[in-house]
């Protein structure tokens, strides 16, 4: 309604203002009527409307055609865009040139076509999406002549072709086609510019292919760019560039300034690298390993700050040697905040991280170090469950079960691997960072003896106390600060806002709630130290027995880890037993785990296991034809045998379990494991019995001769009396030649062992000289032996004059061939002439296994 108008008031039109501006007075009531009459009236008085007049017909424009209308489109597009028609008319070229079934000839003259077409706009096309895909074609079928004449063209725009969106395809598709001698041009092209190249999205790619082709020595001179000026100018005092393996090289034997220039110059050309999260070419996993190997705890610490803030960007590492071994670091050395980051960042990826050739260093360490056993088993343990089938036979995989199964094994991880997983323990002194744990007590007695209570001590630093803290920060001290020691939340608050350079600023209940989620989780903040005083990176609050308890499962639990892989192994024992790998995972399930924790959560999955085993043992087909060998074969099991089964599983799958090749060297190791003491060994003594009582009791003449014998000697040394002179009696009479039994097992025990370490040595020596190691480590091998089986061997044979037995054994020496123990010196006092054969037979053995 208008303003100033009454309800049912009367008329005059008009607003009150308007009439008032006028002089005229407001009308009485009733003269709205009125008005209303008079337009009545006036309405009455016009003429009525006609009809409204037809609108004019539109003028019908001719239809066309659809091939005018794509020519009606290419006139635009050619009028508006470069190089239009040189592309329409190369496309038909390369539809041709692209199949399969185009002759080679045919192929090149096609490539010659096209060149023609775009010669002299080459670099221009290059930037195109469709021009770059017809050019790759042509530098793929193309011949020499002509790839030279794209590489000529290419090499005179190489840097900014690099950065381009699709140029980079044509220069990718050129370094892939290159023949060997034309790489060391194409790494001088980019001489000077691989840090500008490598922090570039587009140009790393470039960089990875350049450096993927590229030998040694080119490798080492690209990277050398990131450890000064001078090596982009002139490779470097003294041309040595391409000779630095490493950074540790070069900073070897330097002193501090120098130190301090290398460092501080990689610094740079690092961080924004690590700060765009460009981290998957392999040339920046070997840069930050040289980095993280060389550089002060401080930086160390910063760094890895700087990369789990985004811990996705982390996964882009786990593929390559380099980069698994940074990604190990960073969950060693990181605080508890950084290694949640890292194990957020898992979820999803963990199956892909498992089956991958080095990925699975870095779960193997997850599983070690972090202490937030809750977070690890809903991101990596659940992960693991749902794919525990193929987990259990993948060569890779399998590792992460056997490293919570039977952690820091040298049987199934190479040395090269211990090291990553546990890099060596590095102090902060005297300066600001994260504590990595929330250990009770002083910071100087964590200092002083954690070292000691790990087993291994701190290395890597001065002995001063300081290890080049003091030439490099690589933060203002602005940028890391620490909150003040205090109690309560406000303190920690306090903390928090004084992140503000790293974490940015937040509202006081968003604070207040983050903090409140940190306390719980036991996240230290950053603690400014004392001069003098000491932090060391690289520990774990929680024990590790019970860090491997928490992470198998709650006893009992239908869902835990271990039941899972404990039925599992029951279900499918037989197919697990002739894998290579599955076969080492049933080993340490049947044995209860290291320190017998898996007996411990899950005992009924376990008999479960010995159950299937059993089943397998007395149920599986085949018979002694199917494994007759020659005594020369049975006592070293010849390498023809062991290159045939090094591929996966050796023998068919209807082969006896007895004598298949992985299947019966599992069960031995099982047998003979019950000679340990403690939950380990009662579990395999168990095993044992059944498997006697089940299986093997009165099949010895059925065995005997065949790769089954192996298994039949190991239950002499199982560790059970009972079982070991039931076998010996039924032996004695299955043996040829009578042929004392316990002699005979020891013979078959000492071989085999000597075999399986030899075999060991092979894997520990992988990147090391092998033949002076490999005798090293066979020349303790005897007094082992003895010490495994010797003495449960001279319990089974042992009646009322067994002690007069092992004092004669004391009173006479063994030859210096052989360390003879336990039944084998009571056998040679008995037929003194047949066991010295037996020692000349076994020496000659030795000698032929040491070569």
């Amino acid at each position: 309604p208008r303003r100033g108008r009454k309800k049912g008031g009367g008329g005059g039109g008009g607003s009150l203002k308007q009439n008032q501006s006028a002089g005229k007075k407001r009308p009485a009531s009733g003269g709205g009527q009125e008005l209303k009459q008079n337009k009545k009236h006036k309405s009455s008085d016009l003429p009525a409307k006609g009809p409204k007049p037809a609108a004019a017909a539109p003028t019908e424009k001719p239809a066309l055609t659809k091939h005018e209308k794509k020519e009606k489109i290419r006139q635009k597009k050619s009028a508006l865009k470069k190089n239009f028609g040189i592309i329409q008319d190369a496309v038909p070229l390369w539809e041709v040139l692209r199949r399969h079934q185009t002759p080679s000839d045919e192929k090149a003259r096609l490539v010659d076509q096209v060149l023609q077409k775009v010669k002299g706009k080459l670099l221009e096309l290059a930037r195109h999406h469709t021009a770059s895909r017809i050019l790759q074609f042509c530098v793929m079928y193309g011949t020499d002549a002509q790839k030279r004449l794209l590489m000529d063209q290419v090499k005179a725009d190489f840097l900014p072709l690099s950065k381009s969106k699709h140029g980079r395809h044509l220069v990718q598709k050129l370094i892939s086609q290159a023949k060997k001698e034309e790489v060391p041009s194409l790494v001088g092209l980019c001489k000077g510019y691989v840090k500008e190249l490598l922090r570039h999205p587009q140009g790393a790619d470039v960089m990875i292919d350049l450096y993927d082709v590229a030998n040694t020595q080119l490798r080492n001179a690209m990277c050398a760019e990131f450890y000064g000026r001078e090596f982009s100018l002139f490779d470097g005092i003294g041309a040595k560039g391409s000779s630095l393996s490493s950074l540790a090289q070069l900073l070897e034997g330097s002193d501090n300034a120098k130190r301090r220039s290398v460092l501080l110059h990689m610094t740079k050309a690092l961080m924004p690298i690590v700060e765009k999260g460009i981290l998957h070419p392999p040339m920046v996993h070997r840069l930050l390993k040289d980095f993280f190997d060389c550089a002060p705890s401080a930086s160390v610490e910063d760094v890895i700050d700087t990369l789990s803030a985004s811990g996705t960007t982390v996964l882009k590492m786990v593929h390559t040697h380099e980069g698994a071994a940074v990604g190990c670091m960073l969950l060693a050395y990181g605080s508890a905040k950084d290694r949640k980051r890292l194990i957020k960042a898992m979820k999803g990826h963990v199956a892909t991280m498992a089956t991958n050739e080095w990925g699975y260093t870095v779960l193997c360490t997850a599983l070690t170090v972090v202490d937030d056993t809750s977070l690890v088993s809903k991101v990596v343990i659940a992960e693991l469950k749902a794919m525990l089938e193929d987990a259990v036979e993948d060569p890779h995989a399998s590792r992460v079960l056997l490293q919570l199964l039977c952690p820091n094994s040298r049987r199934y991880l190479p040395p090269a691997v211990l090291t990553m997983l546990h890099p060596p323990q590095r102090t902060v002194v005297g300066t600001s960072g994260n504590m990595v744990t929330d250990i009770e007590g002083d910071e100087d007695e964590l200092a002083g003896g954690v070292g000691e209570a790990h087993g291994f001590g701190v290395t890597g630093d001065d002995e001063d106390g300081g290890d080049g803290d003091d030439f490099l920060q690589l933060k203002a001290p602005a940028a890391k600060k620490g909150k003040s020691k205090g109690d309560g939340k406000d303190a920690s608050k306090k903390g928090k806002q004084g992140e503000g350079g790293k974490q940015g600023q937040q509202g006081t209940g968003n604070a207040g709630k983050a903090d409140e989620e940190e306390e719980e989780e036991g996240v230290e903040r950053k603690e400014t130290l004392a001069p003098g005083s000491k932090r060391i990176l690289g520990l774990s609050k929680k024990d590790e027995l019970l860090r491997r308890k928490e992470l198998l499962g709650p006893a009992g639990s239908s869902s835990s880890l271990a039941t899972a892989l404990t039925s599992t192994c029951a279900e499918r024992a037989g197919a697990f037993l002739r894998t290579a790998h599955a076969a080492d995972v049933v080993v340490e399930v049947a044995r209860g785990g290291t320190q017998g924790l898996v007996a411990e959560l899950a005992p009924e999955g376990v008999a479960a296991v010995h159950r299937a085993i059993v089943a397998e043992v007395s149920s599986s087909t085949g018979g002694n034809g199917s494994g007759k060998q020659s005594q020369a074969d049975s006592e070293g099991d010849g390498e023809d045998e062991e290159e045939g089964g090094s591929q996966g599983v050796a023998g068919p799958q209807g082969e006896h379990v007895c004598t298949h090749y992985y299947a019966s060297r599992a069960i031995r190791r099982l047998l003979l494991a019950g000679s340990e003491a403690g939950s380990g060994g009662e579990c395999a003594r168990q095993l044992a019995r059944a498997l006697w009582q089940g299986a093997l009791q009165g099949q010895c003449q059925r065995w005997v001769g065949t790769h089954a014998e192996k298994v039949l000697a190991a239950l002499l040394h199982c560790g059970c009396e009972d079982v070991a002179k039931q076998a010996t009696s039924e032996l004695a009479c299955a043996l040829p030649n009578h042929e004392d039994p316990v002699a005979w097992s020891e013979r078959l025990v000492h071989t085999a062992l000597l075999k399986d370490k030899q075999e060991g040595g092979k894997v520990a020596a992988k990147g090391k000289g092998k033949g002076k190691q490999q005798k090293q480590q066979q020349q303790p091998l005897a007094s082992k032996v003895g010490k495994q089986t010797g003495g449960v061997a001279a319990e089974s044979v042992e009646d009322g004059s067994g002690q007069q037995q092992q004092q004669q054994q004391a009173a006479t020496p063994a030859p210096r061939g052989k360390r003879k123990t336990g039944a084998a010196a009571v056998s040679a006092e008995n037929s003194q002439g047949e066991t010295t054969q037996q020692e000349q037979q076994q020496q000659q053995q030795q000698r032929g296994f040491q070569g």
